[in-house]
């Protein structure tokens, strides 16, 4: 028992010293993830979304987002293989809670209405949960689930579950960058 309590310790110690200075609060010094800090500006992403039926699908993003105090306006412009579909977010971070909407384009290219997101933050990242729509998608609403996590390196990575009725129905694997200079070193090699 004693062992366990020891590692788990060293474990957060370890986690700690990783979070990068970028994600620690400017006010306190205690480590918070700040993510409107991240997406202000431009970014880029790529990642992968692999469905129940082992059906593969990489992509790309670019973003766009505007900061006006504790709210965030991020424009989320993907590529994939079937062609590019908008997300358009906006988000409200009030201390550890993060709240908002976002919107998503459908396979008939119009935005879809928004839906409401809740989310929290944590010293190494945020996770943001609401039932949306699939960028690309029909009318059906899913569950998805975001993990954030802010690597050393000053990337973020971004595991997303997508489930129907609590089954779990895709996955999606994606890192964040601030430039597709550091997003290269998360891509594998052509």
């Amino acid at each position: 028992m004693r062992a366990r309590w020891l590692k788990a310790l060293v474990a957060a110690a370890v986690l700690a010293l990783l979070v990068p200075a970028a994600a620690r609060s400017k006010d306190s010094g205690t480590p918070t993830f700040d993510l409107a800090g991240f997406f202000e500006g431009t970014s880029v992403s790529a990642g992968e979304v692999r469905t129940l039926f082992v059906v593969r699908d990489t992509f790309t993003a670019t973003f766009s987002g505007r900061r006006e105090g504790n709210r965030l306006q991020l424009d989320e412009r993907f590529v994939f293989s079937d062609g590019p579909r908008l997300q358009r977010w906006d988000l409200t971070v009030a201390g550890q809670e993060i709240a908002g909407t976002v919107e998503t384009e459908l396979r008939d290219g119009k935005l879809a209405p928004p839906v409401p997101v809740t989310g929290r933050r944590s010293a190494t990242g945020a996770v943001l949960t609401y039932e949306g729509h699939a960028p690309g998608g029909g009318e059906r609403l899913l569950a998805f689930r975001h993990e954030m996590t802010a690597n050393a390196d000053g990337t973020v990575s971004n595991h997303v579950g997508i489930g129907k009725f609590g089954l779990r129905l895709a996955v999606s694997d994606v890192v964040f960058a601030k430039s597709a200079a550091a997003l290269a070193a998360h891509l594998p090699p052509r």
